[in-house]
């Protein structure tokens, strides 16, 4: 897989596999009372909207969406600064992309969901992130290493 676009895709569907299988055992075990695709679905719907079908349909979509965003960029930064530490770089930038959307665009947006009250809800994001960009940069690493030597 030669394709820096198409490797950090192909990552991001797993890592996706991998976040949504961390949230549902969350939700389960009642750590997490907001989910992923309502936290994505926050940003172009209102509270009141967000769980009808329509609803969890777009927050589900924009979730995908943002999920293959965030591979893509992991792929590309991966890739202009080499495989060294590259679980770490990549989960640094699955953090970081967080860190901007929950503490930087939620507020200047005036979106407030109870994940804001409650600090499990924040942890688990982390947690769910972190094994996001665990994921696809090990597998974005693991390719680039065998492709490019």
């Amino acid at each position: 897989m030669n394709d820096i676009f198409g490797r950090g895709f192909y990552a991001a569907i797993v890592g996706l596999i991998a976040i949504n299988i961390a949230e549902l055992i969350m939700s389960a075990l009642h750590i997490s009372s907001t989910t992923l695709w309502q936290a994505g679905g926050s940003l172009f719907l209102t509270e009141k909207t967000l769980n009808t079908p329509l609803g969890i349909t777009i927050g589900v979509t924009s979730h995908i969406l943002m999920g293959l965003f965030v591979g893509v960029a992991i792929s590309y930064y991966i890739y202009f600064t080499g495989t060294n530490y590259g679980v770490l770089k990549g989960t640094g930038v699955s953090l970081l992309m967080v860190f901007i959307v929950l503490g930087l665009i939620f507020p200047l947006r005036g979106i407030n969901l109870d994940m804001q009250n409650n600090p499990a809800d924040v942890t688990s994001a982390f947690i769910d992130h972190l094994i996001f960009g665990v994921s696809v940069s090990y597998i974005i690493s693991f390719y680039q290493d065998k492709y490019e030597n």
